[in-house]
């Protein structure tokens, strides 16, 4: 993951990232394709390309991958965005000089 400054350019901020996080959905799986069988949890490839086409991918046989840590960046906004919430909330609770 490239997280240095100078090899990045265009940088903006997510906006909308609470909106985008209540469009995802994590979801328990098993594979079809493996011997293993042991729930797992994720996501679905193509539901997260509806939302976060950034972060999806797909090999040549066409199926679909997640860079699962691509996707931390929205959560971070959301939680940000979530907080402002709490504050205006809050500021507007105590200026209604109840006890």
């Amino acid at each position: 993951a490239y997280s240095d400054r100078r090899v990045k350019e265009n940088i903006i901020t997510i906006a909308n990232a609470l909106e985008k996080t209540l469009q995802l959905r994590g979801v328990f799986y098993n594979r079809t394709d493996k011997d293993d069988k042991s729930q797992k949890v994720g996501v679905i490839a193509q539901e997260m390309e509806e939302v976060l086409p950034q972060v999806v991918s797909a090999s040549e046989n066409g199926t679909k991958h997640v860079a699962y840590g691509n996707i931390i960046g929205t959560l971070i906004e959301a939680i940000k965005e979530l907080k402002q919430e709490i504050e205006e909330l809050k500021s507007k609770s105590c200026n209604c000089n109840c006890k």
